[in-house]
Order: structure tokens, then C-alpha cells, then sequence
């Protein structure tokens, strides 16, 4: 198996001033072709580290896609350093290079060059260019002798700036198909709700100690999302991967039955939506603490319209009372966190918005107001349907409220979800 390590360059990413997208579009693209990323590291712009770091990695892998610090100023030395590790013995101007940076800097009044932009087309004589299209750092490609590291190795420098790296990325792949033959990498990924992960973990432990070795299982919780269950086959023809996927998924289904939602990135909220429109029905949602968060949810998708009529948020209970119909004598005897409540909310709901399906959630995201009757992570969810009121209570063990809404909005959509399944 061909492997890789994805290095960013630059004090930026190091103190949090910049959030690292590159790494991502990489280690798509890479494993897209059949790369397997073993490593993702960050940098400081000192020769010293940097060196240190890239003969780190090439150590272990076959190939090094590094990004960042190919800039103009004095703080951007990829490229020298770059030169000085393969054993450059000049810098030599790259004249399509040149051509696009004249392009460019033409194009926004900045003729003629300065020293420092023309100096952006000069490159180790170490290297091969693959130009860049949208940017004056062209992106460079560094063999390594096989006899340096043990084996065949590859190093590429892109630029840090995103847009410019994903246009660079197509020729990147193509170049690492010439120079390496690679396996396919086949994913599977099986979405769950409902069961926590170490739950999860034990319920499905003798089949996961049974798996191929060449078969490899990922957990991926996510407070939306559920716990995703990422299976990933290396080193087999697409045929025999492909079939061994298939066997094992249909197991696991077997073993988790409704816990399973969908497949890939699904959302519940897509779930949810699809069964929806498939049936002609329609939904809407009442939020006191979730504050329109699952409304969001719902609006986010594309096409939504055709089967989420809206929501009412009733974060007071005057709105609780005049909007939906909460009674006043529910709210003082019982509170607002309540079954009676949320119940009274959900029917509200569905009366008010002409649906066939109403959610509602009432409860207590934090930091403050819980009691230890109803601590903070408190929530009542009520799922409407046209046959009747359906109600849960979930506690969760946490004080962040984010979190907390989260999980609230996930719970209310999965709610739901087990409610068309019935």
C-alpha cells in the first residue's frame, strides 16, 4: 500500500490564527486514488523544522504533499529549504510559471514585476514544475532516490492558499499515478443513532474481532450524526473488495436493525425528509430550548419546502400559551419542562402549521437554570403524528450548552425517524 503524510507549513496554522482546510481536500484526493494518508503534521517556518519534519515522514512514507510558506516575503523558505534537503545546486526561472505571474499581476495593474514577484517563478533546479493556474507560487515535485529512504518517495509543495491548492490538486494525482502503482482504497460507512459508542462498541465486539485483516473498522461519533461506522478494505481487486464490504455491512444490520439510519454522510434530517416526500406528508416543529436549531436542520437541505411547513419558537411561555395552545395550569403545576408540556406543544404544533407530523422540544441547555430535580441537559422531546402524541425524556451529562442543543435537536430528529419506521 502507497502511503502518505500531509504537512502544513507556517506559524499561523501552529497558534490558531488560520484553520487548516487543505489537509481535508488532500486526504480526500489521496485516498480517492488508492493513497493511504498515515499521518497529518504542522510546521513551524524554520528550516531546521521543517527538514526535521519532511525526513520525518519520508521515513515512512512513499510520499510527502506539503502546503504552505511559498510566498514572496523573508518568512516564506519552503522553497530554499526544499532545495537544500534534495540537493539543488541552483535556482532556475520557470518561464510558464513567469508567463501565468505576469498574467496575473497584469491583470491587477502591477507591471513591471518587482524583483520579489519575479522571483516567485525561480525554483531548485531539484524540482519539476507543475504550474499554477490561479497563483504566482508554482507548485513544485522533488524525487527522492530510492536509496535514500528505502524506497521510492515523492515530495510536493503546494501553495497554502486553499482555492489554489484544490485547482493544483487533479494534476497532483495524476503525477502520483505515474509515478507509483496503486491498490484501491473501498469505504463503507453506516450511520447509527440511538446507541452510544461504548455501547455500541461492545454490542458488535465478537464481530469486529472477526473481521478480515485486511478489513478495518472506524468509529466516528458525532453529537448530530450518531456514532458512523466506517468500514475501509485495502490491498484487494475492486471486485473482491467490494463483495467483502457487502457481506460484512449486511451483518451488521442485521445485529443493529432500526439504530441503522443511512449510509455515507446521510444526515437524519435527510432520512427524515425523504420518507416525507416519498409519502406526501409534511412537518413542522415547535422549539422552546432549542431556540429554531432543528428548524435549521430541516432548512438546510435542498428542497425542503415541499415537506417542512415551519416552526414556532416559544422560548416564552406566553408563547407556549397563546401560539400553541400550552395551558396555563400544565405550565404552573407541571413547568415548562414537562411531558405535559412538550405534548401539549407538539399538538399545538401540528394544529397550527397544517402538518401531518409536528416535533417539539422543552428543556434546559445551560449553563444555568437547572435544579436537581431537572438538571442542566434536561429535555422533554413530543413527536406528533396523525395518530396520536408520542414523548421522551433524555438527560444528558453535560453543562455546554451548544452541545446541549445539539444533542436535543439529534434526539428530536431520531424521534421522528423511529416514528415513520413504526
Amino acid at each position: 500500500m502507497i502511503t502518505a503524510t500531509i504537512c502544513t507549513i507556517g506559524d499561523e496554522i501552529l497558534i490558531g490564527q488560520i484553520v487548516d482546510t487543505n489537509s481535508a481536500k488532500i486526504s480526500t484526493c489521496l485516498n480517492s486514488i488508492g493513497v493511504k494518508v498515515i499521518s497529518m503534521v504542522s510546521t513551524s517556518d524554520t528550516e531546521t523544522d521543517i527538514i526535521n519534519t519532511i525526513e520525518s515522514a519520508l521515513k515512512t512514507s512513499n510520499i510527502v504533499v506539503i502546503t504552505g510558506g511559498l510566498g514572496p516575503t523573508k518568512d516564506d523558505i519552503t522553497k530554499k529549504t526544499l532545495g537544500k534537503l534534495t540537493g539543488a545546486t541552483a535556482d532556475v526561472e520557470n518561464q510558464e510559471q513567469l508567463e501565468i505571474i505576469t498574467r496575473i499581476l497584469s491583470a491587477r495593474g502591477m507591471v513591471p514585476l518587482s524583483a520579489l514577484n519575479r522571483a516567485q517563478a525561480s525554483v531548485p533546479n531539484s524540482c519539476k514544475v507543475i504550474p499554477n493556474e490561479v497563483g504566482t507560487a508554482p507548485c513544485m515535485e522533488f524525487e527522492i532516490p530510492e536509496n535514500r529512504y528505502g524506497h521510492k518517495a515523492v515530495i510536493y509543495s503546494l501553495p497554502g492558499v486553499p482555492f489554489e491548492t484544490e485547482i493544483a490538486l487533479p494534476k497532483v494525482m495524476d503525477s502520483i499515478k505515474g509515478h507509483f502503482q496503486l491498490q484501491k482504497i473501498f469505504h463503507k460507512t453506516i450511520c447509527t443513532f440511538g446507541i452510544p459508542e461504548s455501547t455500541l462498541a461492545q454490542q458488535i465486539e465478537q464481530w469486529e474481532d472477526n473481521l478480515p485483516s485486511n478489513l478495518h473498522l472506524a468509529y466516528l461519533p458525532n453529537p448530530l450524526l450518531g456514532v458512523r461506522l466506517r468500514l475501509s478494505i485495502y490491498g484487494t481487486s475492486e471486485e473482491e473488495g467490494l463483495a467483502e464490504l457487502a457481506e460484512n455491512e449486511a451483518t451488521l444490520k442485521q445485529m443493529l436493525g432500526d439504530a441503522i439510519y443511512g449510509e455515507g454522510e446521510t444526515s437524519l434530517q435527510e432520512t427524515i425528509g425523504k420518507t416525507l416526500k416519498e409519502r406526501g406528508m409534511t412537518i413542522g416543529v415547535a422549539e422552546s430550548c432549542t431556540g429554531g436549531f432543528l428548524a435549521s436542520l430541516f432548512t438546510s437541505l435542498a428542497g425542503a419546502s415541499e415537506y417542512f411547513y415551519g416552526g414556532i419558537v416559544s422560548y416564552d411561555n406566553s408563547v407556549k400559551i397563546n401560539i400553541l395552545g400550552v395551558s396555563k395550569e400544565v405550565l404552573d403545576t407541571c413547568g415548562a419542562v414537562s411531558r405535559e408540556c412538550a405534548e401539549q406543544m407538539a399538538a399545538g404544533a401540528k394544529k397550527a402549521l397544517g402538518t401531518d407530523y409536528a416535533i417539539a422540544t422543552t428543556g434546559i441547555a445551560g449553563p444555568g437554570g437547572g435544579t436537581p430535580e431537572k438538571p442542566v441537559g434536561t429535555v422533554w422531546i413530543a413527536v406528533a403524528t396523525p395518530d396520536g402524541v408520542t414523548s421522551k425524556r433524555f438527560a444528558f451529562n453535560s453543562t455546554r450548552r451548544n452541545i446541549n442543543i445539539e444533542r436535543f435537536a439529534a434526539n428530536a430528529l431520531n424521534m421522528m425517524r423511529l416514528q415513520l419506521i413504526k
